[in-house]
């Protein structure tokens, strides 16, 4: 019943338009030439959307990166790599077994790639295995070789 009031309240939402969500985050890089800087930046970001929607980081020089995040409209195997493989960097940032663990198989499980206002490109993926406030998790790693642990604020 649950599920099901969720789903009305959120199709509800994508057919007014009123109403979008929006909840603050960070990138925090944890490897690569950013993670060994001190102290170590965090980048505040900021997502948005119900079923789909948006996120944006600022990253340290003011450079901008945004774009549109979905759900993944599959779910993802372990076998099937994504469009850029991440498995290695949710098990580098979360632990070894991670990825495998709790994001294969995860209905809640997004992906979005950044494009900054100086060409930097920053590929996304979040989840949130119990579909409770603050446990969505994520990663992201960008074309200059810097992994983040993104973190959601909800």
């Amino acid at each position: 019943m649950r599920n099901l009031s969720l789903v009305a309240w959120a199709t509800a939402v994508l057919m007014t338009g009123c109403v979008s969500l929006s909840v603050p985050g960070a990138f925090s890089p944890v490897q690569g030439p950013l993670s060994r800087q001190s102290p170590i930046p965090a980048y505040a970001a900021r997502m948005s959307g119900v079923l789909s929607g948006t996120i944006t980081v600022t990253l340290a020089n003011g450079e901008v990166c945004s774009g549109p995040w979905t759900f993944v409209s599959k779910t993802p195997s372990a076998s099937a790599a994504s469009p850029i493989d991440m498995a290695a960097n949710w098990d580098f940032v979360y632990g070894k077994g991670f990825y495998v663990a709790h994001v294969v198989g995860n209905k809640l499980y997004a992906r979005a790639t950044l494009a900054g206002t100086m060409g930097t490109v920053l590929h996304v993926e979040m989840s949130n295995e119990t579909n409770t406030r603050g446990n969505t998790k994520g990663v992201a790693r960008d074309d200059s070789g810097n992994v983040f642990k993104v973190s959601v604020y909800n």
